[in-house]
């Protein structure tokens, strides 16, 4: 009922001269997720960059508005807007943007061709994959994956100009995905200095879904959003495969990822990665194992992540969890801390609530 009050009010300030216009079905809905840790980074090389920070920490909380109006004859058109909401400073911090439709936001049409969206949104292939895998605290702060490739998220995380086209089920639970992105803010203003290609991403998914099997085999590629010399840009791509398995006492993922980037001077280098995590539920308990290892692209630069987590589920929407992870990166690995070396660790207590 609240949800119900909540979105009339929305939709009564933001279209009260047409009511009649309003969206046939609108929800609201979003995530609280909020942690306390003790950080620590080490680095053998250089002991000042050995820190300890105690800190509150917002895992990506969000709120959002969704809706959809039948057109008649099996046609819908949808939408949906996404912010993202700081709990723990309450406004943007570095290297994040604070507008209304900060996340997931797009207007599309839905029917028997399938689903055909258009707007902003991280895309198929890291949803598919990398995300489907992260059961403990979805894939968000300071536990996320930090070893995947960049071409995932075309360089920019959020990609902006994005067409997402879905398939309808093809038949023994088949479907696929197709995205593309026309850059970081789409025109000539979106061109790299130095290049005359317009920067562009393209992300593929075919995905598998039978009872409790998922499993996604994707491509990505991302092209000239940087320069590594003059006229030339960079091309970076993945193919990943990935998957759960719920066995009802046990579920179990894993991905395996291939990826190869252009280099300065022609050449090129590869890197091979791969996860496994698990979960074992009893009854309002969950137990979590998630660990991932990322191999050289040059010399000794791989690293390790592990996760060991515990949730507590109060209801099917909130819980209470505590985790501890750490990044490990070889002599010249810099995951996450961005410090050739140096390892990052953290010991947290959380709280998360879905509405």
């Amino acid at each position: 009922m609240k949800k119900q009050l909540l979105a009339a009010a929305v939709a009564s300030a933001c279209a009260a001269p047409a009511m009649a216009q309003v969206p046939a079905e609108i929800q609201v809905y979003g995530r609280v997720n909020v942690s306390v840790e003790h950080q620590t980074i080490k680095n053998s090389a250089t002991a000042t960059d050995n820190v300890d920070t105690n800190a509150l920490v917002d895992n990506s909380s969000r709120i959002g508005f969704r809706g959809n109006k039948d057109l008649g004859q099996g046609l819908k058109a949808i939408w949906q807007i996404e912010s993202r909401v700081r709990l723990d400073t309450g406004g943007s911090v570095a290297g994040e943007t604070a507008f209304l439709s900060s996340r997931d936001t797009w207007a599309g049409l839905q029917g028997n061709f399938g689903t055909l969206k258009a707007g902003r949104s991280i895309g198929p292939v890291y949803y598919a994959t990398y995300d489907y895998i992260s059961m403990h605290n979805h894939d968000t702060g300071t536990s996320s994956d930090a070893l995947l490739a960049p071409a995932i998220f075309g360089n920019a995380g959020f990609m902006n100009n994005l067409l997402w086209y879905t398939t309808p089920k093809l038949g023994g639970g088949f479907s696929a995905d197709v995205a593309y992105s026309f850059g970081p803010t789409g025109g000539s203003e979106a061109r790299v200095a130095g290049l005359d290609k317009q920067p562009s991403y393209i992300g593929v998914v075919g995905n598998y879904d039978a009872g409790p099997l998922h499993v996604a085999l994707s491509y990505a590629n991302t092209k000239d959003t940087s320069a590594l010399a003059p006229g030339v840009g960079n091309n970076d791509s993945a193919i990943t495969l990935g998957g759960a398995y719920n066995f009802k006492s046990f579920v179990l993922g894993a991905l395996v990822e291939k990826a190869e980037s252009d280099t300065v001077g022609g050449g090129s280098a590869d890197r091979t990665y791969w996860r496994i995590s698990g979960m074992l539920p009893i009854g309002q308990h969950e137990f979590h194992l998630n660990y991932g290892q990322a191999g050289d692209t040059v010399a000794d630069d791989g690293a390790k992540q592990y996760t060991v987590a515990y949730n507590y589920n109060i209801t099917n929407t909130t819980k209470l969890y505590v985790f501890y992870t750490a990044v490990n990166n070889d002599t010249g690995g810099m995951y996450f801390t961005g410090i050739p070396a140096a390892d990052f660790s953290s010991i947290a207590v959380g709280f998360r609530h879905n509405f």
